[in-house]
């Protein structure tokens, strides 16, 4: 199975959504991009009580991919600056509520289960 990284993110007071939603779908995802084992990146935006909240879902091939990830994650600012500009852009529109990370343990598509019964 795969392994997630999920992280909710709060705009800092100054900060927008839309700088945030446009430094995901550039920037943030170009990085991305470039790390082995990366699968998918969704950003989601919370609302109601929690509006100024983003809760970002990483998934990745394997454990051992979300390792690598977690590496660059740390030492890439050292070497990469591209990356280095877009972490500290994130970081300063918003700030790290809480991560989990862990394997998937269950992934089913209703609409693709309903279309083969």
């Amino acid at each position: 199975m795969s392994y997630q990284s999920v992280r909710i993110w709060q705009l800092r007071p100054g900060s927008t959504g839309a700088e945030l939603e446009a430094l995901a779908a550039s920037g943030y995802l170009e990085m991305q991009r470039w790390i082995p084992g990366v699968a998918q990146v969704s950003l989601v935006r919370a609302d109601g009580e929690t509006a100024g909240c983003y809760v970002l879902t990483t998934t990745f091939a394997s454990a051992a991919a979300y390792t690598h990830w977690r590496q660059v994650e740390q030492e890439a600012p050292d070497y990469w600056e591209r990356y280095a500009a877009i972490l500290m852009q994130w970081e300063r529109t918003c700030r790290l509520v809480v991560e989990y990370a862990g394997e998937t343990i269950l992934r089913v598509s209703l609409a693709e289960q309903s279309e083969t019964q």
